[in-house]
């Protein structure tokens, strides 16, 4: 099962987490780890390292944050591997619902192709998805 750690400024890993625990029950082999403003990179980065080795079982981890080019993007880079680490940024609950479904069995590659394109497909404008027209002011 591919491990998974959620990495973002603030609370937004833990509530992200409890979200999707709240929808679908117990959740196995996640975890998440928030970055502080002030906190330094070397603590941080020990952090993300542990928890990984955490939810790792041998079939590599996906790591999940919140925007690229911050800070829990930029040091969750330094971990990426080959067939073992992937990061994917943007993470919203409909990525981790899918990934969550289909991460038994399958690689790191091919899941985080869907994990992607999850994420892509539920940014959605709701006006155009209910056919509503804008009304003039």
């Amino acid at each position: 099962m591919i491990g998974v750690l959620i990495v973002s400024h603030g609370r937004l890993a833990d509530a992200l987490i409890s979200s999707v625990q709240s929808l679908v029950g117990n959740l196995q082999r996640i975890m998440g780890v928030s970055i502080w403003p002030k906190e330094r990179e070397e603590e941080v980065k020990d952090r993300i390292r542990k928890k990984m080795a955490e939810v790792d079982d041998g079939d590599g981890v996906m790591i999940l944050t919140d925007i690229l080019g911050g800070t829990p993007t930029n040091l969750s880079l330094l971990f990426l591997e080959k067939e073992k680490v992937e990061v994917v940024t943007g993470v919203n609950m409909p990525m981790l619902l899918t990934l969550l479904s289909w991460r038994k069995g399958r690689s790191l590659k091919e899941v985080s192709k869907l994990v992607k394109k999850s994420g892509r497909r539920s940014i959605i404008l709701a006006k155009e998805v209910l056919g509503l027209k804008r009304r003039r002011r």
